[in-house]
C-alpha cells in the first residue's frame, strides 16, 4: 500500500536509535523526549487496561484474566540490595542520583517512594542525592495499578522508618568483579 494513500495509518512505536536509524516515530502529543512506556510524561500508552476480572470464553475450562493474588514487589529488591558490597551499593546509588536527577521533579519523588518500599537505606541515600525529603514522597502511595500485600501496607505506613532487609541466612552470588579493588604484587 502507497504511504500516501488514504488507507494508510502511521504508526506511533518507542523504537528508536537502531540499527539503519533515521528518524523516531512519534505519536500525537507524545513527548519526544520519552522512548519508554509506561510514563506519566507523555510517552506512548498501551491501551485500555482493564482492571476487573474478565472470564474468557468456555473451552474445556475456564479462561480468567486477572490480577495476580500475592505479589511482593519490594521484598526481593530490597534483599537484594542489603546484599551488595559496599562499593555496589555506591555504584547503584550514583547511578539512580545521576540518571532520575535528570527526570521530571515528580517521577523523581515517586521513584524515591519505590525505593523506600524496597529498602529505608536505598531510600534515603537517593534521597539524599537528589535533596528529596522523605516528606516529599511518604504520602504518595501505590499506583492505581498496584495491589500492595499487607505487609507492604505495614511498610508503607512505616515509610522510611522500617529498619534493614532481614536477610539473614541468604546469600548471593556476585557475577561483577569488583573494579576497585587494587592487587599489589
Amino acid at each position: 500500500m502507497p504511504i500516501n494513500s488514504p488507507q494508510h495509518v502511521p504508526l506511533a512505536t518507542n523504537q528508536s536509535v537502531g540499527q539503519m536509524s533515521y528518524g523516531r516515530d512519534l505519536g500525537p502529543g507524545q513527548n519526544p523526549h520519552v522512548n519508554f512506556e509506561p510514563s506519566i510524561t507523555g510517552g506512548l500508552r498501551e491501551g485500555q487496561y482493564q482492571t476487573e476480572d474478565i472470564e474468557g470464553p468456555e473451552l474445556a475450562g475456564r479462561l480468567t484474566r486477572a490480577r495476580i493474588p500475592r505479589t511482593n514487589d519490594y521484598l526481593q529488591a530490597g534483599q537484594r540490595y542489603q546484599l551488595l558490597e559496599p562499593w555496589e551499593k555506591d555504584d547503584l546509588v550514583l547511578n539512580f542520583t545521576t540518571l532520575i536527577s535528570q527526570a521530571d521533579r515528580k517521577v523523581q519523588e515517586r521513584m524515591l517512594w519505590h525505593f523506600y518500599m524496597a529498602d529505608d537505606e536505598l531510600g534515603s541515600r537517593v534521597s539524599e542525592g537528589l535533596g528529596i525529603g522523605l516528606d516529599d514522597v511518604k504520602d504518595l502511595g501505590p499506583l492505581a495499578s498496584q495491589t500492595l500485600t499487607e505487609a507492604e501496607q505495614e511498610r508503607m505506613k512505616n515509610l522510611g522508618k522500617n529498619g534493614l532487609r532481614d536477610v539473614q541466612g541468604l546469600a548471593m552470588t556476585h557475577c561483577v568483579p569488583n573494579g576497585r579493588v587494587t592487587v599489589e604484587r
